[in-house]
């Protein structure tokens, strides 16, 4: 069966996403901002210790944590249509992670079960999703720590129990071992396992690194027949007898130094791509990462963007491309593509029948307007490139003969990748709503009883209950004042994982309204009932976005008009949402509301943060 790298050709390029490092709701801008700069392909490290904060329960669904919502994001990719690599692990070296990926509750001695228990864990739910029936092309494993003067853990049964059968099998008697190491040793049982390493390595040194590189061998064989066995059949690194061997893998922080005849059948991957402001604490020991990525903490561009764009677009499927150090200009059928990374007067020649052309200005946001200051006069376009205007930072310029006619294959295809992320965020935001609105439904209440005696002693059940909640209320609310505010309680109501003490993945507590009283329950009814006619009227927009008569035809005016329903959408949407968030806020301040409603109250405030920064994009 061939696999992705037989059916394309190099170079490869792709970009780390460290997605343990960023919001859930910033998901799909940052995948959106990838594409804008010609990335296709995401290295996803996948670092065990987040995934598994307690031994025995691993998370990759965001149960405990949005972001370890690791099969989402591949689900995320296959339908933004972009490919991912899997880093592994356990070890991940140059990542800024605590311990190295791996789990701090681990013990050395018990590290190859457990990774193994972390492979199989993996491998079952990421499986499905590999390359041709989904988005994952190749997966890498690293057993070694390379940075370390052993290439793994020492350990006792590693030192006294396989040391010595290996030297049996390399000298057969003791006499043999002592004639090499010039030692007087009874038995083989007792030579030592150097601890230090001499500068010039004595027959004993040479001997315990070959015997660790060898284990290294066995190590790595083992954990291939592992994932082998657990169903992966795209190419590995290392590889085994029965797959491919995935292409190596040069992790870089730009693509401009590469010569073109280095450009072979590696994967050159873009290290720390986006700007992380306050890395999280379960994450790094420092707070800030990537300090001067090319994509900032809040999506927006540095001008390095530009400069990548340059050298990544020369690959594409582009049919003329002219950069004269400043202003990259795009010869397209019916039109030219002009973006720069600085601002700049522009004099750029045209065709002749390029006369009355229309010039439009496309925004990082993904709006498109008309560019009353660009102006084509005398077989030339005209005027004044801003990186940056009033609203946005500025992503390209188009100069279209006829606005009416279907935008060529690249122009489509691009303008595409915005919209899909934007319906992606829909179709996602508006799911939350429908369960919020099923959850909180008044029609939970209208369920008849079965008997009188039944509905006495249900709501002598019930009342029982509320009193509890009451109960509990009150105590929450006077421990939160006793430790200092408010912002700590809801950490504890919301299962917000702290690394002093993780949390299990424990499926999502449901609120019933039933158990609690009639004014709360009218509160819960009415967001409920607010979620769900939210939701309906996301559904106009999410109708014209999927409209897959327009992804051939597409033109000006067409992506205009879907562009425009998905903010007005959007816009709406997080209008009705924050005024949820508002009421929930009050209510509870007020103590009208019971702390666990926090837990609908956050829920309710991510969908809106979904919107902004996936459809609005500001």
């Amino acid at each position: 069966m061939s696999n992705y790298f037989q059916s394309t050709h190099p170079p490869y390029f792709a970009a780390d996403f460290d997605y343990f490092r960023i919001a859930r709701e910033k998901w799909e801008l940052m995948l959106t901002r990838f594409k804008q700069m010609g990335i296709h392909t995401l290295t996803l490290t996948a670092p065990w210790g987040f995934h598994e904060n307690e031994g025995g329960t691993i998370d990759l669904h965001g149960t405990t944590n949005p972001r370890r919502n690791l099969v989402g994001l591949i689900e995320l990719c296959q339908a933004l249509q972009t490919n991912c690599i899997i880093k592994l692990g356990p070890y991940h070296q140059n990542h800024g992670l605590l311990n190295q990926g791996l789990p701090t509750w681990l013990a050395e001695g018990s590290l190859p079960e457990a990774v193994h228990g972390w492979y199989k864990a993996v491998s079952q739910s990421l499986t499905p999703y590999q390359w041709s029936d989904g988005p994952i092309i190749a997966l890498y494993f690293d057993s070694t720590a390379s940075h370390r003067e052993f290439p793994f853990p020492i350990n006792e049964h590693l030192t006294e129990v396989k040391w010595p059968i290996w030297l049996r099998k390399q000298y057969g008697n003791v006499a043999a071992l002592n004639a090499a190491y010039g030692t007087s040793y009874s038995s083989i049982s007792h030579a030592i396992f150097p601890k230090v390493w001499s500068h010039e390595p004595t027959p004993v040194e040479k001997d315990a690194k070959l015997f660790l590189e060898q284990q290294s061998q066995a190590r790595q064989t083992q954990d291939y027949n592992i994932l082998a066995e657990a169903g992966w059949q795209i190419p590995m690194n290392p590889p085994g007898a029965d797959t491919s061997e995935a292409p190596h893998i040069q992790s870089v922080f730009d693509f401009q130094s590469l010569e073109a005849d280095v450009l072979s059948s590696d994967v050159f991957s873009l290290q720390q791509p986006i700007q992380i402001s306050h890395d999280p604490v379960e994450i790094a020991g420092h707070p800030m990462w990537a300090t001067a990525a090319p994509i900032r903490a809040d999506g927006s561009f540095r001008r390095k963007v530009w400069s990548l764009r340059q050298t990544l677009w020369q690959y594409q499927s582009i049919d003329s491309t002219h950069f004269d150090g400043t202003v990259l200009v795009i010869e397209i059928d019916g039109g030219r593509v002009v973006m720069s990374g600085q601002d700049t007067l522009l004099k750029i020649d045209l065709p002749k029948n390029f006369s009355g052309s229309t010039c439009y200005r496309l925004r990082a946001t993904g709006e498109l307007i008309i560019d009353d200051q660009l102006k084509v006069s005398r077989g030339k376009l005209r005027g004044h490139y801003q990186v940056e205007d009033e609203v946005a930072q500025i992503d390209m310029l188009l100069c279209i003969v006829d606005p009416n006619k279907p935008l060529p294959d690249f122009l489509n295809t691009y303008l595409h990748h915005l919209l899909h992320a934007q319906l992606e965020t829909l179709l996602k935001c508006k799911s939350l709503m429908e369960i919020l609105h099923e959850l909180l439904s008044s029609k939970l209440s209208n369920t008849p009883q079965a008997s009188e005696s039944k509905t006495s002693h249900s709501s002598y059940t019930l009342n029982e209950a509320r009193q509890g909640l009451k109960d509990a209320d009150v105590a929450l609310r006077k421990a939160i004042r006793s430790i200092g505010g408010l912002e700590s309680g809801f950490d504890s109501i919301l299962g917000r994982p702290t690394p002093e003490t993780p949390q299990p993945a424990k499926g999502p507590i449901m609120i019933n309204p039933k158990v609690f009283d009639d004014d709360i329950r009218t509160v819960l009814y009415n967001v409920g009932d607010v979620c769900g006619q939210t939701a309906t009227e996301l559904e106009a927009a999410i109708k014209a976005l999927s409209n897959s008569g327009d992804r051939e035809n597409l033109t000006i005016e067409q992506y205009q008009q879907k562009y425009t329903h998905a903010v007005t959408a959007a816009s709406y949407a997080r209008q009705e949402m924050d005024h949820l968030v508002a009421q929930l806020r009050a209510n509870i301040a007020a103590e009208k509301l019971p702390l666990v409603t926090w837990r609908i109250h956050d829920q309710i405030e991510s969908i809106s943060k979904r919107l902004y920064w996936g459809v609005l994009r500001s």
